[in-house]
């Protein structure tokens, strides 16, 4: 009897359960009420993991598509993208409420963001903004699309970690 408890706990790491990245993004929400009571450490750590240096959040209860495009202080198009994304409701684990943008940052200097949507939000349907970005290797770009803690229904942020968006 031994014996068999041992086997079946020798399972390969391909039997673990893996979180899908809707659920981590869950998680990751969690993490983010926690930094309002003290603890940015973790959500620093989760959000590190998965934010790239241009995140679109849709904090909307629609789902929200369109375009996004930056220009590095060359004047070069260094993102030009389009994104799809659920409600920041929606249960469906193959959707998210989240597009990220890896590698777009080419130097230090002031980049013009620009975000477009397929429909307003109150009122708004496209936001342009330059934002400055002093260290490419640490910091991101955050669009968020219809948080009530912010003025507008489209608003940008920059920061190194998920809590210097909140400061701001």
């Amino acid at each position: 009897m031994k014996r068999e408890v041992e086997i079946s706990m020798m399972q390969s790491p391909s039997n673990i359960a893996r979180p899908s990245r809707r659920q981590f993004l869950a998680a990751s929400g969690t993490a983010v009420l926690t930094t309002i009571a003290g603890c940015s450490r973790l959500a620093n750590f989760i959000a590190d993991q998965i934010l790239e240096d241009v995140n679109v959040f849709n904090e909307t209860a629609q789902q929200r598509s369109g375009s996004i495009k930056l220009t590095d202080p060359a004047g070069e198009t260094v993102l030009d993208d389009s994104f799809d994304l659920s409600s920041s409701e929606s249960e469906d684990d193959d959707n998210d409420s989240t597009a990220v943008f890896p590698d777009v940052w080419t130097e230090a200097g002031s980049y013009d963001a620009t975000l477009e949507l397929d429909a307003d939000i109150d009122g708004q349907s496209e936001a342009t903004d330059t934002v400055t970005i002093t260290d490419p290797d640490e910091e991101m770009l955050a669009v968020v699309l219809g948080a009530e803690s912010m003025d507008e229904p489209i608003g940008f942020r920059v920061g190194e970690d998920l809590s210097s968006f909140q400061n701001e």
